[in-house]
């Protein structure tokens, strides 16, 4: 059968969401369960791969049985050399398509038809060019490790939406050529859609295309736009009551409360005024079931899905092994020929990457809507609270973290305010190195420079864990 594309837009909450279902898709780009690998070296460990034709491409090693709560452990795949030209030609197809100023459920048909069956969101979003630690990420991969923020359920975010803004690669370092980079540096200024990313974990998509492209955006200095496909399917619960009324029991009852005053008269006895109020308390239980399915970026109620979607959804599963995992996971037991490292790229582009959002910032940014000056100053005395209600956390040290992050995300200037306020106050010392490290990524800003200069003049006691950061920031930065 041919595949099957439809496409709708949503209104939400004020919101338009672009659905895009597929049935009877390919099946040559997405992700799966790949089973307890032996080269994991733990049997808690399930690996999990994101494909591209017949391809392994990123393996995340999932701890914990597969816990949707843990960060993975992320790897290029082995033996991947770059997948199949007509796979190429469909992305390089819909990208042009994009570009030349069509829709996103039209530009992207020709990469919706090489998917897993279900539905998905489509939309723009800015993405950073890194592993979310401050590398860029074509090459920041050759080796497994953990990468944060690759949990599908973000301790820190918890059950709100936010949009992912990191990157893996699927192309191998052995493809990039300065000479496409050259070509590149001036598409880059006119281009809509920079690059286009499929969601794999928590803050990360793959990059499908648009590889040289992100090195020039950087060494630019222009956002990287992508064209996002985020896949929905996880099912959400928002707790809601309703009132119980039984043929039984009333669906109320009534409450009298005795309320006793006591009164001197002139004389000296006493006169007792007794009240009485009634209350009416009303029996409820709470409403459980499935509320909606969402994506990282997209909550959606039941209601608001289009019938045929919602069906879609509820038939469909999240992830199957496609029809080629045999040859799929045969080729996940072989190694690379070869490890590329990005010491290859242009050094000024890696140089940018490190200044870039890391991943601490980002989740922070999607934790809280907001910090005042009030609560900032309520954290610097050493209190949680403000007003009587917790300001982010009530661990004191995990909300100096959370907000120093915001900031620094949000609004540079209160963020330096608020970190140089803590190395000024040695009953914070705990959080000292902490913020130091923070305000050293703001290599051009002069009060920093001007306060990490005093600490060196200084020496004082009260900045004894954060004299040899000043140092390495006057040396690098003073001149």
């Amino acid at each position: 059968m041919a595949v099957e594309i439809k496409s709708e837009t949503v209104d939400h909450n004020g919101q338009s969401v672009t659905l895009v279902s597929v049935k009877e898709g390919a099946g040559i780009i997405g992700t799966c369960m790949a089973g307890h690998l032996e080269h994991t070296g733990n049997a808690g460990n399930i690996t999990r791969v994101f494909y591209i034709g017949s391809d392994p491409v990123i393996d995340l090693v999932c701890p914990g049985h597969g816990s949707k709560q843990s960060d993975k452990l992320v790897s290029f795949a082995p033996g991947f050399q770059g997948y199949d030209q007509k796979i190429n030609g469909a992305l390089t197809n819909s990208f042009n398509r994009l570009n030349e100023g069509e829709s996103l459920a039209s530009g992207l048909r020709d990469v919706m038809s090489l998917l897993e069956d279900g539905v998905y969101a489509v939309y723009f979003a800015d993405y950073y060019p890194t592993d979310g630690n401050g590398q860029f990420f074509w090459g920041a991969y050759n080796i497994s490790h953990e990468v944060r923020g690759t949990a599908e359920q973000n301790r820190v975010i918890g059950d709100k939406t936010y949009k992912p803004c990191f990157l893996l690669p699927t192309q191998p370092m052995d493809y990039y050529a300065a000479r496409i980079k050259v070509g590149t540096d001036e598409q880059v200024k006119l281009r809509k859609a920079q690059g286009i990313v499929y969601h794999v974990s928590g803050l990360f998509s793959a990059l499908l295309k648009g590889h040289h492209g992100a090195l020039s955006c950087v060494e630019k200095g222009i956002p990287f736009r992508c064209a996002v496909i985020e896949k929905i399917c996880e099912p959400y619960v928002e707790k809601e009551y309703e009132t119980v009324v039984t043929p039984a029991e009333p669906a109320a009852e009534t409450v009298e409360t005795t309320t006793e005053t006591v009164e001197t008269a002139e004389d000296g006895t006493e006169v007792r005024e007794t009240e009485t109020t009634v209350q009416t308390v009303v029996k409820a239980k709470a409403v459980n079931g499935i509320t909606g399915f969402r994506s990282p970026s997209v909550k959606l109620p039941l209601s608001a899905f289009p019938k045929d979607m919602l069906r879609s959804i509820i038939e469909g599963r999240p992830e199957y092994k496609p029809s080629h995992f045999a040859i799929m996971s045969a080729k996940l037991q072989t190694i690379r020929r070869k490890s590329i490292n990005n010491n290859a790229l242009p050094y000024v582009i890696l140089e940018k990457a490190e200044q870039m959002p890391d991943c601490e910032m980002v989740e922070s940014a999607f934790a809280i809507d907001g910090i005042t000056d009030e609560q900032l100053n309520c954290l610097l005395r050493g209190d949680v609270e403000c007003n009587g209600e917790v300001i982010i956390n009530p661990n004191f040290y995990s909300s100096i973290i959370t907000a120093c992050s915001y900031l620094q995300f949000k609004d540079t200037k209160r963020f330096v305010d608020f970190a140089i306020a803590i190395m000024e106050n040695p009953e914070l010392s705990a959080a000292h190195e902490y913020a130091a490290r923070r305000v050293m990524t703001l290599s051009d800003n002069k009060k920093v420079l001007d306060f990490f200069k005093n600490v060196v003049y200084t020496q004082e006691s009260k900045y004894e864990k954060i004299i040899p950061l000043a140092e390495v920031f006057v040396k690098r930065y003073g001149n």
